[in-house]
């Protein structure tokens, strides 16, 4: 175990990825865009997700996706790190195709996949792409096809475009009116509030079997304000001053460490 996990008590890691799911906080920002996704995937379209590097956007797309538990939808999650043609294999792998080895032949094969599950199966198809921001031109009109189903019924295809502020801004450029014409949902997240980030570090604490008096009150504060809220900042700030308190063999972390290490952070990034 490393020393600041020993010095403090802790059982685990602190602030990083390895949080449950039944221990994530689902904080009233987070529910109300899994009520508007659900609302989405029952009404059909495309919905973009919004929000600034670090803010949860990730995290709360496959909450949401392990949270459903029926049978009439099968969401197929990607980033955005892909070649075009790779995402659109990726996309016919997940739907249990063997992927055709050219790209229009791809693109048909997953429309056509993606029908066939529909009649079949009366079963919809949830995308969620991650990362939209960086997907190349050519990829977002492939996926403004695919969301041109002519059905009275339903849409079977439900695209999620989750990504960096910018992305609003791409599909509003001629060139992608025809899908940003198709977005039914616009959904922006936003940091946590004051009292959300003291709850997400009592999360973290007592996922770790912590002392909720690990951090006072006001490096928790300072924890906001230097953070602005936002989910990853928070962690790597909350972990540098745990780091710099076990070195110096200080308890509990005080605002004084936050302050600190967000200098010092400042100072890096500079």
């Amino acid at each position: 175990m490393s020393g600041y996990k020993q010095f403090h008590g802790l059982s685990g890691p602190l602030f990083g990825k390895g949080l449950g799911p039944g221990a994530l906080l689902v904080y009233p920002q987070l529910q109300e865009l899994e009520d508007e996704l659900e609302v989405l995937v029952e009404e059909g379209g495309v919905g973009v997700l919004s929000g600034e590097m670090g803010m949860g956007k990730t995290t709360a797309l496959r909450h949401y996706i392990d949270q459903r538990s029926d049978r009439n939808v099968q969401a197929l999650y990607h980033g955005s790190s892909r070649h075009s043609t790779a995402l659109l294999e990726a996309l016919a792998e997940g739907l249990g195709v063997a992927p055709a080895r050219h790209r229009a032949a791809l693109l048909r094969q997953v429309g056509q996949q993606v029908e066939r599950t529909w009649h079949e199966q009366r079963r919809k198809t949830l995308v969620i792409l991650d990362g939209a921001h960086l997907l190349e031109d050519a990829l977002l009109e492939d996926l403004r096809l695919l969301t041109n189903f002519e059905m009275d019924t339903a849409d079977p295809l439900v695209l999620v475009l989750s990504g960096h502020p910018a992305l609003r801004k791409r599909l509003t450029r001629p060139v992608h009116l025809a899908l940003w014409d198709r977005v039914r949902l616009h959904y922006r997240l936003e940091g946590l509030s004051r009292e959300e980030t003291s709850e997400y570090i009592d999360r973290h604490l007592n996922a770790a079997k912590g002392s909720p008096d690990l951090f006072t009150a006001e490096a928790r504060d300072a924890l906001f304000e230097r953070a602005q809220g936002i989910p990853r900042r928070i962690n790597s700030l909350a972990r540098d001053a745990l780091k710099r308190s076990a070195r110096r063999g200080l308890t509990p972390v005080d605002a004084g460490l936050v302050e600190e290490a967000a200098r010092s952070q400042q100072a890096s990034a500079d």
